[in-house]
């Protein structure tokens, strides 16, 4: 191993443990947590590395878009999502009915896209799954328009894994998947009963500090108040004193400081975090209105973007960010409205140029609802039979990949975000907006969201001196 990097006590313990792995006879899994600071990428990249040389095939996966980008610049490895490797287009179900002119006429024929668990591969690989804390192991009830395989997706994992040996990498202290109390893919116990067999170790030590940057201190401040076995009615933040930790006297000049940043850093360098939709659209209008000069400006050269759903046509993501160079006109199809944009990625640098739904950019949800999917599949579905193109054959398939308004860009405004979907990313800027609202989370799962939002930060961490910050 060439420009061999060098591992800390902690990490030359884990490392060894995950050689032992390797060659075990019967186990299957191995859960590497560690809290953040603790060099868990680095170890991934100083095991790949290693894999490299003895010439073992291994596949580097996250959970989002987003946490492969970073997961990609981080080891020098190529990442990409565990769905985008799990999962194969497989067929259009209900494609075969009725002869109607219309998408709407036909509306009751609920056609629906599946897709399967690929095929295990045959010679040995090693899985390697980053950010794994965000891994769903319950069936999702999203929705009934698209179907991607059992609908649990750890389970599907498995079954595209086959007999090859998967590594779970998390930080345990981060928000679980939504609805979910824990992260199963960190959860030893659960995976037994999934009849996966699990070594389990965690890094303690932190790393990735400096002697003047106390966000790591605070973070560890908050894993330690979440662990407490009684808590007060209302916990308290403990960000005072800290450097590196700004606190503002009002809402106003937090956001005011966040406008001022954004401007000379960038969607790369700042980003707001707050708990509800609701209170990241009102951030996302506040900011355009101060970017573009008035609170309903139609998209401008330069708005920052947050895919909300994976594309098919083109490499992005859900949680990936990209900016508007180009802007097109609008148009129409099946009462839903569309604008021709062309987007850079905020990540690679590379641009694409697509329909983006402005249905779905207004949104709340960030996505179509059930309606307007079933309305859109149907209406190509019509227009393939125009064609004589039958249902499910290559030609279909084809074209269905490929059109513009099925591969729709699926976004929001991306000035702001929820906590989760910050997950996976980092930022040398994090402005935090915190409510009252937020106490009504448990505790321990409110230290949970506070951990996952402040680790998001690099470099400042921004929030208001409020009643909850002590």
């Amino acid at each position: 191993m060439a420009d061999k990097p060098i591992l800390n006590a902690d990490q030359k313990i884990a490392f060894k443990a995950l050689q032992k792995f390797i060659d075990h006879p019967t186990a299957n899994t191995f859960v590497l947590k560690g809290y953040a600071g603790t060099g868990k990428t680095f170890l991934m990249q100083y095991l790949g590395k290693w894999l490299e040389s003895n010439n073992h095939s291994f596949c580097m996966l996250a959970s989002t878009g987003r946490a492969a980008s970073v997961l990609r610049g981080k080891t020098g490895f190529d990442a990409k999502t565990v769905h985008s490797e799990v999962y194969n287009f497989s067929k259009v179900n209900g494609a075969d009915g009725g002869q109607a002119e219309s998408a709407s006429a036909t509306y009751s024929n609920q056609m629906s896209l599946q897709f399967t668990v690929r095929v295990p591969d045959e010679n040995q690989v090693l899985y390697i799954v980053d950010e794994a804390s965000m891994l769903s192991g319950e069936a999702s009830t999203d929705s009934s328009f698209a179907t991607f395989g059992t609908g649990n997706l750890l389970n599907d994992l498995f079954m595209a894994a086959g007999k090859n040996k998967i590594v779970f990498v998390g930080d345990p202290c981060q928000l679980p998947p939504v609805k979910q109390v824990t992260s199963p893919a960190l959860d030893t116990d659960w995976l037994a009963a999934k009849e996966r067999v699990a070594i389990s170790f965690t890094l303690e030590k932190i790393e990735r500090t400096s002697s003047d940057n106390d966000i790591l201190k605070l973070a560890g401040l908050v894993r330690t108040l979440g662990q407490q076995k009684t808590f007060e009615r209302f916990i308290r933040l403990p960000a005072n004193n800290l450097n590196h930790v700004r606190l503002h006297s009002s809402e106003e000049e937090l956001f005011k400081s966040y406008q001022k940043k954004y401007r000379t850093e960038g969607a790369n360098g700042a980003l707001a975090i707050a708990r509800s939709n609701k209170t990241v659209q009102n951030i996302n209008m506040a900011m355009r209105r101060d970017l573009f000069g008035k609170l309903h400006m139609p998209m401008q050269l330069g708005d920052v973007l947050l895919v909300t759903q994976n594309n098919y046509a083109v490499p992005l993501t859900n949680g990936d960010f990209v900016t508007v160079c180009d802007i097109g006109g609008i148009s129409s199809k099946e009462d839903l409205r569309f604008q021709r944009i062309t987007v850079k990625a905020v990540t690679t640098g590379l641009e694409y140029t697509l329909l983006l739904s402005l249905d779905v950019l207004n949104s709340i949800t960030g996505n179509l609802d059930e309606d307007q999917s079933h309305l859109l599949m149907m209406d190509f579905n019509h227009r393939m039979r125009r064609k004589n193109v039958s249902p499910n054959t290559p030609e279909y398939r084809k074209a269905m990949m490929a059109d513009e308004y099925l591969s729709c860009l699926k976004a929001t405004f991306g000035y702001a975000v929820t906590c989760h979907k910050s997950q996976g990313g980092e930022w040398n800027n994090v402005f935090l907006f915190l409510d009252k609202s937020m106490y009504g989370m448990p505790a321990p799962e409110l230290c949970k969201w506070w951990y996952t939002a402040i680790t998001r930060t690099k470099q400042e961490l921004n929030l208001v001196k409020d009643w909850w910050v002590r």
